[in-house]
């Protein structure tokens, strides 16, 4: 299927290359949200671990406990679930096409940077284009990480000589995809994080050390109580099922 748009003009050049720079700002904003919010939902985890961490994992042992002294009890045998497996080929097949397209498109834009900039006269821009030619060699770099690394000038605005402006345009549309996807893949990210099991702690974490350590010396306490109870039925189940061995 040819895409090839057949009339352009500089005009849509012009209108391509603004939405483009305004991409990559909107990009490095929402990388800007992202990362923070990122590492804070880690930090606070971690913290919340450090203290709770253990009291849980004890709950889950007495828990499995006694679920496993219950069915022993109840004679009730659990049923196997069986999962439906992915298809592996179908998945496979789609991430290679996309990987064999990503190729194409970070060689068509090193072709680029090879007819834009001067690395024989120029040693910043041969320091550029090397950096930028081992991104794009690497199989696992997509196009837009080699073009998050292209500050905003003459790779971007500037047409070749071997392009007209339909190739131009053509090329500056497929970063622009490239662009869109990444930016709904990190707004995806920031919605995905504020929806994190994490997030509760971050903004508890938020409110001040003296209310954190308040919340985690509160959390702790419900926890110990509740083990204690889990104990106590652990060991009422302990005798039951003792009593049952004994008179089998």
């Amino acid at each position: 299927m040819n895409d090839r748009p057949s009339i352009i003009n500089q005009i849509d050049v012009d209108v391509l290359l603004s939405r483009l720079q305004q991409l990559l700002e909107q990009i490095n904003d929402a990388r800007l949200a992202v990362a923070p919010l990122e590492a804070g939902l880690a930090m606070a985890y971690n913290d919340y671990q450090t203290t709770v961490g253990q009291l849980f994992r004890e709950t889950n042992r007495l828990q499995i406990e006694i679920d496993m002294l219950r069915t022993r009890i109840e004679g009730i045998d659990q049923d196997t679930v069986v999962h439906p497996i992915p298809d592996i080929n179908e998945m496979r097949n789609g991430k290679l096409e996309r990987a064999d397209l990503e190729e194409e498109e970070k060689d068509i834009l090193l072709e680029h940077l090879f007819r834009v900039l001067d690395p024989m006269v120029n040693d910043e821009d041969a320091d550029f284009l090397a950096n930028l030619q081992g991104l794009c060699n690497n199989p696992n770099t997509h196009l837009v990480d080699v073009l998050e690394k292209i500050p905003w000038g003459i790779v971007w605005t500037t047409r070749s000589q071997l392009e007209d402006l339909v190739a131009q345009y053509q090329r500056l549309n497929v970063w622009a995809q490239a662009l869109v996807r990444q930016l709904n893949h990190l707004e995806r990210e920031n919605e995905r994080l504020r929806k994190d099991s994490r997030y509760g702690l971050w903004e508890q974490y938020q409110k001040g050390p003296a209310s954190w350590q308040q919340f985690l010396q509160y959390t702790a306490k419900q926890q110990q109580e509740y083990n204690v109870e889990l104990t106590e039925k652990l060991h009422s189940l302990q005798d039951e099922w003792a009593r049952i061995v004994g008179t089998a």
